[in-house]
């Protein structure tokens, strides 16, 4: 099991999400431009409205709080709950180029909260609440990361869920690993079962094959020490040269004011905005 660490201050830590970790290994200047880049006028970083964040932001968020309130509340206070959350990111500043588009993936995000209500009674009692999961990797690096549901299995072992609200399968389990490892750090029990669940089409988590954890660790390490090395050398080069991947393209547009404003994220400083699809 992953030992709990004594959690000291480290000064100009470096966190490290998997969607942190995910960008570096697609793609370095992605990295460099969606978590390091600062506006220069605000110092806020930039994040580019989409779709499919919204439609996953709005279903997290009200299953979260439906968890929090421990399942006491209806059907009709929790679609209520999930249209106040999509109040905030109506047209462009949820991504969306049309009412039509909005449409669609509001629909989406209601059939989830269905499929989820429907059975949420075959997820395990809640485990503790940990406000702010982390585990010091190597010497300033922080891995962090945000539970979507940890349940207590009988037996007193752990079993991690991440709801999924996109139209495809993950090919990449990584992230489990990361919350099991934050798991057993934070709440000290072993971490036995660990499950996606495709909220769109499937009754149940779906759970994959778990492996040790101490090897996927020694991996993290050696990635954060990669990313550590990249940071202080401040060379980020885009894996497709000079003609910029698309994530690349998409930023740089928004740096060379292409983009619209649509507001600041106060919560996790940053500034978002709306890309035309043609931009």
């Amino acid at each position: 099991m992953i030992p709990k660490q004594k959690h000291e201050f480290i000064k100009d830590a470096l966190w490290v999400s998997y969607t942190a970790l995910k960008d570096f290994l697609k793609c370095p200047r992605s990295y460099y431009l969606k978590n390091i880049y600062k506006d220069p006028k605000t110092g806020f970083r930039l994040q580019i409205a989409s779709p499919y964040l919204t439609l996953g932001s709005t279903v997290h968020d009200s299953v979260k709080w439906y968890l929090d309130m421990q399942g006491q509340v209806t059907s009709g206070q929790l679609i209520q709950k999930y249209r106040n959350f999509w109040l905030k990111y109506r047209g462009k500043k949820g991504g969306f180029s049309s009412l039509e588009e909005e449409a669609t993936f509001g629909k989406r995000g209601l059939k989830m909260l269905d499929n989820f209500l429907d059975n949420a009674k075959v997820l395990e009692k809640t485990a503790p609440p940990v406000t702010f999961p982390k585990y010091n990797l190597v010497e300033d690096v922080i891995l962090i990361g945000n539970f979507d549901f940890v349940g207590e299995m009988p037996g007193g072992t752990l079993h991690i869920v991440d709801f999924k609200t996109g139209a495809n399968d993950e090919e990449d389990t990584l992230q489990l690993y990361i919350y099991a490892i934050l798991a057993e750090a934070n709440l000290s029990k072993p971490v036995s079962k660990a499950s996606f669940w495709y909220l769109d089409r499937e009754d149940a988590p779906r759970e994959i094959v778990l492996d040790a954890l101490e090897p996927k660790l020694d991996w993290l390490r050696e990635k954060a020490l990669e990313l550590k090395k990249a940071i202080k050398g401040g060379n980020w080069v885009c894996i497709k040269g000079d003609q910029l991947c698309r994530d690349c393209k998409d930023y740089q547009a928004i740096i060379d004011g292409k983009g619209q404003f649509q507001f600041s994220d106060y919560r996790y400083k940053k500034d978002i905005y709306y890309l035309s699809k043609s931009a």
